[in-house]
């Protein structure tokens, strides 16, 4: 391994650590780390470790960390596991899209209609969607990437961001990545 290598698996098991001793830090109701908590450490450590690997230096994993933990923090901050497979469906066929027309999806809530009452009504729909907002553009390293926008509506709030995936050669998964 050499000097650069080890200085940034160095700099991604470092943050790797401070991001879990924080998640211990931030819980929800139900005494589990949140979905925003999870979504910020999952995040940063993807980010970073992407960042490092592409631009082999500590800012690359320093960048990368800093852009995986927001994107991760604004998709974890409100959406349930449906409505973040929704969203991943909707980031996969905008990344593929001949148009810049969004794919929308409305994601029902999971509470069970038993549990609505007049007090408590059942809440609204979640709206995700992703839009390609630029061109495909190879890199260097074989790998495609497109700038998409990610739109989420829950519970009346509207959070969009735009996030850079990118997708390796001969691989169908797609990597939030800062370029």
């Amino acid at each position: 391994m050499t000097a650069m290598a080890s200085r940034i698996a160095l700099n991604v098991a470092g943050l790797a650590t401070a991001l879990l001793m924080v998640t211990g830090c931030v819980t929800g109701n139900d005494g589990r780390p949140s979905n925003q908590t999870m979504g910020t450490v999952l995040g940063a450590g993807l980010g970073g470790t992407i960042g490092g690997l592409a631009f082999h230096s500590a800012g690359g994993v320093i960048g990368g960390a800093l852009v995986g933990a927001l994107a991760g923090n604004l998709v974890g901050r409100a959406l349930d596991d449906q409505e973040r497979r929704r969203l991943a469906e909707a980031t996969q066929r905008a990344f593929v899209a001949e148009t810049n027309e969004p794919t929308v999806y409305t994601v029902e809530p999971t509470q069970p209609a038993a549990s609505t009452t007049a007090a408590h009504p059942a809440p609204p729909a979640t709206v995700v969607a992703a839009k390609p907002v630029g061109p495909k553009a190879t890199r260097t390293d074989g790998s495609t990437c497109r700038p998409i926008e990610l739109t989420a509506t829950k519970n009346g709030q509207t959070t969009t961001e735009t996030t850079t995936f990118c997708q390796a050669a001969g691989s169908s998964d797609l990597k939030p990545v800062s370029v």
